[in-house]
Parts: structure tokens; C-alpha cells; sequence
């Protein structure tokens, strides 16, 4: 984890389910955060190098198609301007958890995860929002 503050308050979600991806986006902009949704891996590379401002967090699904989770991750590693964006992993998959960890994630959701667990780890990766004053 790096020792700067976030250059935003946006957060990344990659996930290919679009309820996922519409449930979560909802969720944290009514927490404060601004939302950036991708269905791939390859789609939040593109993301990433054309976007003004680092994200704080990247929410990343592990099982999708085009670019799984795994092969962004490694992506993620090996280019030192979005190496150190936090990734926290999100799978209903148990034997990912391990993988994940492997390549250095921040943290690890299973699916289905609660609201208190999302917001937790949000929080601690990216401040809190403009609703959650008392955390962080």
C-alpha cells in the first residue's frame, strides 16, 4: 500500500455481470465515490491509460471473459504507473482466493459479499465518502 493519499476518490469496478456492475456503481456513488465500470480486464487497461486520474481502488471479478482477473493483475504488476493502485479481488470461486493473494492484492471479497465488507475495504483503501464521515 503506498504512503500518499489517493489521487481521487474514483473507484475502478471491473466485473463482465452488468447487475453486478450497476449494483455496486449505485452502492458507492451513494457513498461519495465517483465510479468508473469496465466489463474486462482488457477494458480497464484501455481505462487506465486514458484516464486523468489514477483510481483508489480497483474492484476487480476474477472469473471474465476476454481477460480474466489473474491475467489483468499480472498486467497491472508489470507496468509501474498502475502497479501500486490497491485491487481488491472479487469471486464466488474459493480456489481463487489463494491466486489472488499470490499477486498481491489488497484484499479478497467473496460473492456473495456484504455492504459492511465492501464500504470496509473501500474505506481503507480509499477514505470514506461524502456519507460515511464517521469511518476511516
Amino acid at each position: 500500500m503506498s504512503d500518499h493519499a489517493p489521487d481521487s476518490k474514483t473507484i475502478l469496478i471491473v466485473d463482465d455481470e452488468r447487475s453486478i456492475r450497476s449494483a455496486l456503481a449505485d452502492l458507492l456513488e451513494d457513498e461519495g465515490f465517483s465510479v468508473a465500470v469496465v466489463r474486462n480486464g482488457q477494458e480497464a487497461i484501455t481505462y487506465l491509460e486514458q484516464a486523468t486520474e489514477r483510481p483508489c481502488l480497483i474492484l476487480l471479478d476474477m472469473m471474465m471473459p476476454e481477460m480474466t482477473g489473474l491475467q489483468f493483475r499480472r498486467h497491472q504488476q508489470e507496468h509501474p504507473a498502475l502497479a501500486d493502485i490497491p485491487v481488491v479481488a472479487m469471486s464466488a470461486n474459493l480456489h481463487l482466493a489463494q491466486a489472488a493473494q499470490l499477486l498481491g492484492v489488497t484484499d479478497y471479497l467473496h460473492k456473495p459479499f456484504d455492504l459492511p465488507t465492501l464500504l470496509s475495504a473501500v474505506v481503507r483503501n480509499c477514505g470514506s465518502g461524502r456519507n460515511a464521515l464517521e469511518l476511516g
